[in-house]
């Protein structure tokens, strides 16, 4: 699928739903936690298979059903692309999605579409006598498609630190990388904390915290702004701001 960015665009209507406006910093944060969720069940599921342990087909569903749901959300928030040839997007009150967000699409698609090949091939095998050719078969053509789904999975990862980039105005977002900081350094590496800073432009991870923490003091989740405080802290004990909001809280 051609990108939105590289010409102009010929879908014309009217603007975004206020509903949509309302809910998308929401369905992002919620896509992100997602496709991590399928990536962390999808490891698991490999690292059992490589250990012997006999897994039914059924062990891929929850990973397709995740990743229907993200599909289901994309099509909520964005456009759809109805004519490739002349770059046409549907008339509809949804958001136009840039380039990024387009990969991000596509990348789903085809994880989607590998888990499901992936979930009948394994079903095909529990019918076939495992001394048989087609069993052997099938078996190659799994484990094929194994590897392919780690190596998407692998690339969406990428997206998604460009992704992160666009939203560094969604504190939402933010406070999901940064409840889990483990989870976060898990799938993006060791340059996970760079990440985290691009929410502030590189100020430093005490901002970071402190943005998140000012985020949850607003809306009432008190335990969690004063754990975010405290973390911010711990990164800079000169933090004026942070000391105030503790006190505040406290």
């Amino acid at each position: 699928m051609r990108s939105p960015q590289k010409e102009k665009l010929t879908s014309e209507g009217p603007g975004v739903k206020p509903y949509l406006a309302r809910i998308k910093d929401w369905k992002t944060r919620n896509m992100v936690m997602l496709y991590l969720e399928a990536r962390e069940l999808f490891i698991v599921y490999r690292r059992r298979l490589r250990r012997g342990v006999s897994l039914s087909f059924e062990g891929m569903r929850e990973i397709c059903d995740i990743l229907y749901e993200i599909k289901e959300d994309h099509h909520l928030i964005f456009k759809r692309l109805i004519d490739p040839k002349k770059h046409k997007f549907e008339k509809e009150q949804k958001f136009m999605p840039s380039e990024v967000e387009t990969e991000f699409m596509n990348n789903i698609g085809l994880l989607f579409h590998k888990v499901m090949v992936t979930r009948e091939l394994k079903y095909l095998m529990e019918h076939y006598l495992e001394e048989s050719d087609a069993f052997q078969q099938t078996g190659e053509s799994l484990q094929y498609h194994l590897t392919k789904i780690d190596s998407i999975f692998d690339e969406g990862i990428e997206i998604l630190k460009r992704l992160v980039v666009q939203y560094k105005d969604n504190t939402l977002l933010l406070s999901l990388l940064l409840d889990d900081p483990a989870r976060t350094k898990k799938h993006f590496g060791k340059n996970a904390s760079d990440l985290l800073e691009q929410f502030v432009d590189g100020k430093g991870l005490d901002e970071v915290y402190f943005s998140v923490g000012r985020y949850y003091a607003e809306n009432g989740w008190n335990e969690k702004a004063v754990k975010m405080f405290e973390e911010t802290l711990e990164r800079n004990p000169k933090h004026r701001l942070a000391k105030k909001e503790l006190q505040l809280l406290k």
